[in-house]
């Protein structure tokens, strides 16, 4: 192991680190990561809303009649295909975000960018609170995408570029933790919470849920307070708004820092007497086509997110646990919830030490699992012998867990580690947007695919890319834990996709000697 060493602001390694990261680096990321509370939340507003949204009844037996008891009129405004369209064109608004959440972040910085993006996160769900019109309300959703869109793409970069380097995987881990309680919080506050009575049942009162999202988008305009990223300030050429805005995010000597952040603008090389420790000069340009196989892999990563079937489960968690046979499927949803937000926070402090690699490897192929238990499941279903419910909450609930300790954190760190400042904002937003694109498949094509094939087919079908991205990381990508930017990007393109004509060790006698352990 080597000892932990400086700074990661231009993608050098130079000594060992005198400093810690301050209080403010951390509340700074806890403010920054609501856009990925306000992911999960606008996400999953859909489960808890969709039987009153559609107007679906709920039966109660009167003296061994069965009655409907419908929801309130003011609350069905969809028709069922109606609603399949309003829950998926989230996404292609979170699309047309990620490329303007690039262009804003180059421009106005990484931090103003994600205070500006309380304003359509909070217009549209105002908008969602008081329209009654179908066509409307799928407008509001869009903006709602449009809004997470720009969080999705900038919040990865911001973290990666203020935090040091031991503590840049737990804080990443964090933003994917904010997301469960996103999702946790809508569907507790939707089924227990913001819920009107109709004679013995309750349906979700979705107006009062989207008061609520406002509220909580309203946080991030508190960005104002924070510091900008320090990279990003010095590759604009602010300087001295840099070294100050390092002074804020880190407690001791910021001298070497400084140094390199003079170096980004050619401003100065430091030597070995400086405190740095590198005689090399940092002041290093990158281009996007420096960076393809990092682009690659990161577009890699994001589809396999959303086609390990995330999106679809998370959109219609109670439809599932209702069509397992489950009495109270809402309080299901619940317990699946907590379950995914206890082991996303154990990522938190098991990414530094089992690498991102391990987890995603191990996370990737339990999902697969799981995704064939459940296929098998409901295959016996209406038949001679069927399974009790709660193995397919089993599954469902070992599903999630594996999502959180892996595959739902470790993508969106890869995301933030793999692109130097240069090209971040654009990389990013590139890569995010495989990923939408690809959750707005998935959204559209999942009723479909379990009409035409079945519930139990579709599970079958989402274990494919589980099994698939355990493949191809264990082909493809090297371990990027406490690595800077240089070493990663000289991992990526000196040996890692070479792997499937023969594996070639690095002949750079600097780089990384266990990049695949």
């Amino acid at each position: 192991e080597r000892p932990e060493t400086s700074f990661d602001i231009l993608g050098m390694r130079s000594g060992p680190d005198p400093r810690t990261a301050s209080p403010l680096l951390f509340v700074a990321v806890l403010v920054c990561c609501v856009s990925h509370f306000m992911y999960g939340f606008s996400l999953c507003f859909t489960s808890p809303a969709q039987s009153s949204m559609e107007g679906k009844p709920k039966v109660r037996y009167v003296s061994g009649q069965v009655v409907e008891v419908f929801p309130p009129s003011d609350l069905a405004v969809f028709l069922p295909a109606q609603f399949t369209f309003y829950a998926a064109l989230f996404t292609m608004g979170a699309l047309a975000g990620a490329f303007m959440g690039s262009a804003m972040s180059n421009r106005y910085g990484r931090k103003r960018t994600l205070e500006l993006s309380a304003c359509p996160h909070v217009v549209s769900w105002l908008a969602t609170a008081w329209f009654a019109d179908p066509v409307l309300l799928t407008m509001a959703r869009m903006l709602t995408g449009f809004a997470v869109g720009i969080g999705a793409a900038v919040m990865p970069c911001y973290i990666s570029e203020v935090s040091t380097i031991s503590v840049r995987g737990p804080l990443g881990a964090v933003s994917q933790l904010y997301l469960t309680c996103g999702l946790f919080a809508t569907n507790l506050l939707g089924s227990y919470a913001t819920v009107v009575k109709v004679e013995e049942h309750t349906f979700c009162d979705w107006r009062r849920l989207a008061l609520l999202g406002m509220m909580f988008a309203a946080v991030l305009f508190f960005m104002a307070f924070m510091p900008e990223s320090p990279k990003w300030l010095a590759q604009q050429g602010h300087v001295q708004a840099a070294k100050l805005a390092l002074r804020r995010l880190r407690v001791g000597d910021t001298t070497a820092e400084e140094i390199e952040l003079e170096a980004a603008v050619g401003l100065r090389t430091p030597r070995p007497g400086d405190g740095g420790g590198s005689s090399r000069t940092v002041a290093l340009s990158y281009s996007l086509s420096d960076c393809r196989v990092s682009l690659i892999i990161a577009m890699a990563m994001l589809f396999f997110l959303q086609f390990s079937g995330i999106t679809a489960v998370m959109m219609f968690t109670t439809d599932i646990c209702a069509k397992a046979g489950m009495t109270n499927a809402e309080l299901c949803t619940v317990s699946v919830m907590v379950a995914r937000i206890v082991f996303g926070g154990a990522s938190c402090a098991v990414v530094e030490t089992m690498g991102r690699r391990r987890l995603l490897q191990s996370s990737s192929f339990v999902m697969g699992v799981c995704h064939v238990a459940l296929s098998y499941y409901y295959s016996l279903m209406g038949g001679a012998w069927e399974a009790p419910p709660w193995v397919a909450l089993a599954a469902l609930s070992l599903y999630v867990t594996a999502f959180a300790s892996g595959m739902g954190p470790v993508p969106w760190i890869i995301v933030g580690e793999i692109f130097p400042v240069e090209v971040a904002g654009v990389a990013s937003a590139m890569a995010t947007s495989v990923g939408w694109v690809s959750s707005f498949v998935v959204c559209v094509g999942f009723r479909h695919l379990q009409a035409t094939v079945g519930i139990g087919g579709a599970f079958l079908f989402f274990s494919m890319p589980c099994f698939a991205c355990t493949l191809f990381v264990t082909a493809l990508l090297p371990e990027t834990k406490g690595k800077s930017i240089e070493e990663v990007l000289q991992a990526l393109n000196s040996g890692c996709l070479h792997v499937l004509v023969g594996r070639r060790r690095f002949e750079d006698a600097t780089a990384p000697k266990s990049l695949y352990a």
